[in-house]
């Protein structure tokens, strides 16, 4: 299903995304659920940690669905996204509840990401284990990547995910929750509309067509603002192909919100055939970074920033007088304690993506009094959020990142800058979005 594969391509194959080829009809399973398990708790360690009632949860599911007649030839699989004691503890009870035979006919199997290495059932149940009662440690090895990729693939119709954490108990750099993030924002958006395309179908044409032969889809004039537009798209932007603009054509145009189109004029960005089919991942860094400067956000990243402001607009003491933070939360002067990210992930500074920065940057003003903190200080506070020490030339450059990142969300109205003792920055509620169209 489209809705499934995303994530992997998302995660692993951008440049080469996985095409869903299968045909379906209006009467599908739901592709994607995701079930919070209240009151669950890890006990173990490692290899051997479980969750008994998000066990039970699972449990309790694949019971259900097993007498459920628009299940009845479907094959179930589990897959645990940490230790193995967890798949264990579920079979075994399966075994009992449902017996051997059943077992077999639904190709039943419990177990860590690799037990389904080359495999595929028609319902896939993950099962996070992780719990807000013990120290999480981030999961964002490229170790960890390949588990959570072959994980989140191996799904025909219907993947469900079973969680007692949510994104806040989680590092910004950890990789459930981008993948707790992927099953609560992917469920309420349609799917992607290009220019009257949906972009599953744009995915396929532009993988499957003989290019010497079949024209690109209109509006579009070659394959090559195809390719363009859907690495624009894959990164979280709207795009509008072939904009009429003072009598003539703009080949792309990404589109934009919270300021008025007058006050920006239009930039533009140019990039040759050549250069992209060479390296795309090169010839495309300049515009993300032309687009993160401007203050121009894809829609996912402003979706989840948004969605951690307005958890943090309820507080409304915004007093000036919040203590200064400098002391206590100066990145220089501070170690990663136990509540802090695993420092043990060993990611550096520049592979923090501006999506992770714009995350932590919302999420650390959410951790301080009256969401609000000394710009002088934020750059540690990300660090901490992200779980990365630094210093030097690598520190600076990543600060000039933050500050950059501080403009944007301030110009989406997601943040401000203000002055009281010193230059401080805090949350704001939401604020009216507007269109704003730039070319690319």
């Amino acid at each position: 299903m489209p809705e499934i594969i995303r994530f992997s391509n998302d995660l692993c194959y951008s440049d080469t995304p996985l095409i869903p080829l299968r045909q379906y009809g209006p009467d599908r399973l739901a592709p994607l659920e995701h079930v919070f398990v209240e009151g669950g708790y890890r006990e173990g360690e490692k290899n051997r940690a479980i969750n008994r009632p998000e066990a039970d949860a699972v449990i309790k599911k694949i019971v259900e669905l097993c007498n459920n007649p628009r299940y009845a030839k479907k094959t179930i699989g589990v897959v645990v996204l940490q230790g193995e004691a967890q798949g264990a503890l579920i079979e075994s009870q399966l075994l009992e509840l449902l017996g051997a035979e059943e077992m077999e006919k639904r190709r039943l199997v419990c177990g860590n990401p690799y037990s389904f290495q080359g495999d595929e059932r028609d319902i896939m149940i993950m099962s996070m284990v992780a719990a807000s009662n013990e120290r999480i440690g981030p999961f964002s090895k490229p170790a960890d990547e390949r588990r959570f990729n072959v994980a989140a693939s191996r799904a025909r119709d219907q993947m469900i995910l079973f969680h007692s954490v949510t994104c806040d108990d989680l590092s910004t750099s950890c990789l459930r929750r981008r993948l707790l993030e992927f099953f609560e924002n992917i469920k309420p958006k349609p799917p992607g509309i290009i220019a009257g395309i949906e972009r599953d179908e744009l995915e396929r044409r532009a993988f499957q067509d003989n290019r010497g032969v079949v024209k690109p889809p209109s509006p579009f004039d070659s394959w090559f603002e195809v390719d363009v537009a859907l690495e624009l798209v894959r990164k979280g932007f709207e795009v509008i192909p072939q904009y009429k603009f003072a009598g003539k054509r703009i080949d792309i145009v990404v589109q934009y919100g919270s300021r008025q189109l007058e006050r920006c004029g239009w930039e533009f960005f140019r990039v040759s055939e050549a250069a992209f089919y060479a390296n795309k991942e090169n010839a495309l860094v300049p515009l993300w970074r032309m687009l993160e400067e401007r203050g121009i956000l894809a829609a996912n990243t402003k979706s989840s920033n948004k969605a951690a402001e307005e958890e943090s607009g309820n507080d409304e003491n915004d007093s000036d007088e919040t203590e200064d933070y400098d002391s206590d939360h100066d990145g220089r002067n501070t170690s990663l304690g136990e509540g802090s990210p695993d420092i043990q992930s060993k990611r550096h500074p520049e592979e923090i993506s501006s999506r992770e920065i714009s995350e932590a940057i919302v999420h650390a003003l959410k951790k301080c009094p009256n969401h609000t903190c000394t710009l002088h200080s934020l750059t540690g506070l990300i660090l901490k959020e992200v779980g990365v020490l630094t210093r030097g030339k690598p520190r600076k450059n990543f600060e000039n990142r933050v500050m950059r990142m501080v403009n944007a969300l301030a110009n989406n109205d997601l943040i401000e800058k203000y002055r009281a003792k010193n230059e401080r920055v805090r949350l704001l509620k939401s604020s009216h979005q507007e269109d704003l169209f730039f070319s690319s």
